[in-house]
């Protein structure tokens, strides 16, 4: 429906006749092209294939090997492990998922010691 309705207000502003295949062909492609000039722009741990073909989306005067915006926070890694990042609830402590018990282990001993004189 919305590429009937895109056509005819093509047709409107242009009064260029092109057939509905052809339309809806350039008008997709004209719809992913700023995706893929963004998309070009961060290649880094891209495969050599796919940073290749997406060269020709570069905008001019960027190699396609700028570091993504950060926002100063950096990923964490596991304190006992260096896993990926979980927190314990009590003192914060980066845990994994291996060592992660809802509080890191030390804290998780002083819960249960403090919780077993119930």
């Amino acid at each position: 429906m919305s590429g009937i309705n895109a056509k005819v207000i093509y047709f409107g502003n242009d009064r260029k006749v092109m057939r509905r295949k052809e339309f809806l062909k350039q008008l997709s492609h004209e719809l992913v092209l700023p995706q893929l000039s963004r998309r070009s722009e961060l290649t880094l741990g891209m495969p050599l294939n796919l940073q290749n073909k997406l060269k020709i989306y570069q905008t001019p005067g960027n190699d396609g090997h700028e570091e993504p915006e950060t926002t100063g926070m950096k990923r964490k890694r596991c304190e006992d492990c260096a896993g990926p990042r979980n927190n314990c609830k009590n003192c914060t402590k980066i845990v994994c998922l291996t060592h992660l018990e809802t509080f890191c282990g030390v804290c998780s001993t002083d819960f249960l010691a403090a919780h077993s004189n119930n």
